[in-house]
C-alpha cells in the first residue's frame, strides 16, 4: 500500500512561515529541511522542491521548506535580506524542524539550492548539524558569484547611494548595500571542510555553476561519504519550467536515492 501524503503549513517562528510533508506511518522519521534560491519560494521554480518532498515522504522520510523572510509568504521586505539574515532563518528551521512531531531528532538533512546552497554549507557554530548535506547547483563563491550575476554596475550603486532597484521576473527587487557587503561573511568552499556527515553536489553542465560541482565535492575532506554529479545539458534549474520537465527526473531520483540511503543509514 502506498504511503499517504500530508502537508500541513507551519509557522517556524514569528512571520517565518513553512511547509511540513509526511508520510504516515508509527515511527519517527528523518526530516530533510530545504533552502530555496535567491529570490525564490519554499515550492521553488518549476516545484521542484514540492515534487522532491512528495518523493521523500513516498520513501517514508518527511521535509520541510519554508520561505526566507521577504519571501513567499514569510514577513519582511526582501531588501531587507542578506547573509546573517538567512542562516538564522535556516537555524530557526532546523531547529523546528528537529523537535518536531514525529521526527528523528537524530536524523536531520539539509537541502540548499544555488544561493540557499551557500548558506547550507555555511551554517556553522550552534546551527544543528545536518546527517546529510545536499547541494544543488550551488553558489561556491558569493561575493563574485551574486555580483556576476546582479551586475557589478548595480552592487556600486548600492554601495554609493545605500539600494539599487535590480530587474527581477516581470518586476524589479530592490537590494541595499548591506546585502552587497554582507556576502563575504560567506565561505561555502571553506566552511564544508568541516562537514563530517554525507554529502551529494549536483549541478547541469549548462550552469556556469557547474565548476564547484568538483571544488565542493574536494573541499568536503571530513565527510565520511561524498556523491557529485554534473546533468549533462541540463541548466541552472534543471528544465523545471520545460513542458517535458527537462532534466527534472534524474535530479530528484539521485537526491532522493542519496537522502534515503544516507539518513536511514545514520
Amino acid at each position: 500500500m502506498a504511503a499517504t501524503v500530508t502537508e500541513r503549513s507551519v509557522s517556524i517562528r514569528a512571520g517565518l512561515s513553512g511547509t511540513m510533508a509526511t508520510a504516515s506511518g508509527p515511527h519517527r522519521v528523518p526530516c530533510i529541511v530545504m533552502l530555496h534560491g535567491f529570490g525564490g519560494h519554499r515550492d521553488e521554480t518549476g516545484d521542484l522542491f514540492k515534487k522532491l518532498a512528495r518523493r521523500l515522504a513516498k520513501q517514508g522520510l518527511g521535509s520541510m521548506r519554508f520561505d526566507f523572510p521577504g519571501c513567499g509568504k514569510s514577513d519582511g521586505e526582501f531588501a531587507d535580506v542578506t547573509a546573517a539574515l538567512y542562516e538564522r532563518a535556516a537555524i530557526a528551521a532546523l531547529r523546528f524542524a528537529k523537535s518536531a512531531p514525529g521526527v528523528d531528532p537524530e536524523c536531520i538533512g539539509l537541502l540548499g539550492f544555488s544561493f540557499g546552497g551557500a548558506i547550507a554549507a555555511c551554517l556553522g557554530g550552534d546551527a544543528p548539524r545536518p546527517r546529510s548535506l545536499a547541494l544543488w547547483a550551488p553558489v561556491g563563491n558569493p561575493s563574485v558569484d551574486m555580483v556576476e550575476s546582479i551586475g557589478a554596475e548595480r552592487a556600486a550603486e548600492a554601495e554609493r547611494k545605500g539600494s539599487v532597484a535590480v530587474p527581477w521576473g516581470k518586476g524589479e527587487i530592490r537590494l541595499k548595500r548591506a546585502f552587497f557587503r554582507s556576502l563575504a561573511e560567506l565561505k561555502p568552499l571553506e566552511s564544508v571542510a568541516g562537514f563530517n556527515g554525507s554529502l551529494f553536489v549536483v549541478a547541469g553542465s549548462g550552469d556556469p555553476l557547474a565548476k564547484y560541482v568538483g571544488e565542493f565535492h574536494a573541499a568536503a575532506k571530513s565527510a565520511r561519504r561524498r556523491e557529485k554529479r554534473v546533468i549533462e545539458g541540463a541548466d541552472h534549474f534543471f528544465g523545471a519550467t520545460e513542458r517535458r520537465g527537462g532534466h527534472v527526473e534524474p535530479l530528484l531520483a539521485a537526491t532522493t536515492d542519496f537522502l534515503v540511503s544516507s539518513l536511514r543509514a545514520a
